[in-house]
Order: C-alpha cells, then structure tokens, then sequence
C-alpha cells in the first residue's frame, strides 16, 4: 500500500503570490482528512504541518469544530440546538484560523 503524504502549510498569511493551486492543494488534503475521520484512510499517511504554534491549534480546533458540527447534525438533524450551537463554534473557529492562517477554510457551510 503506498504511503500518502500530505504537508499542510499554515504559514503561507504573508505570501503576496498566494496561489489558487495552494487553495486547492489544501482544500483536498484536508477533504482527504475529514473523510479518513469517517471511513478510515484508504491508505496509510503522513501528514505534516508547518506554521505557528497559533496557527496549528487553530486548523486542529477548526478540524475538531468541523467534525463536531457533522456528527451532531447527522445524529440530530440541521435544526436541533445542538447542531446549531456546533456550527456556532464551528463559525468561531473557521474565522479565527482563516484570520491565523490567511487560508479560507475549505469547507463552507
């Protein structure tokens, strides 16, 4: 089984030619991350990060809130006060990492 490897750049805030090729590059690993969460990987991985430390924890705490928000929504529905408080934190940490990072988070929802 090949070794997949993803390295995530969360310092790219200050590169005035931040490309749509690094969007797109980053909107796939951390599609491909979310769904390993889900289905398990389909192959195994090796996922780096460079950036801050702030810039770390705020992709983990915007990953976490993510996957938050899609358990509680599945397991209650769009409308339930869980599901609505999950994407208030959800909103809370995907601005803050985009304001981190300088990166939109992949996943608009």
């Amino acid at each position: 089984m090949d070794e997949k490897k993803i390295h995530l750049k969360l310092n790219q805030k200050n590169d005035a030619l931040l490309k749509e090729d690094a969007y797109t590059d980053f909107a796939v690993d951390v599609n491909w991350i979310m769904r390993s969460l889900y289905m398990g990987p389909a192959a195994s991985a090796k996922i780096q990060l460079s950036g801050s430390p702030d810039q770390i924890m705020a992709f983990f705490k915007a990953l976490q809130s993510e996957k938050r928000y899609m358990d509680s929504y599945m397991r209650h529905g769009l409308d339930s006060a869980g599901a609505m408080t999950s994407k208030y934190d959800l909103d809370r940490s995907v601005r803050n990492f985009e304001m981190e990072t300088g990166l939109k988070w992949p996943f608009k929802n």
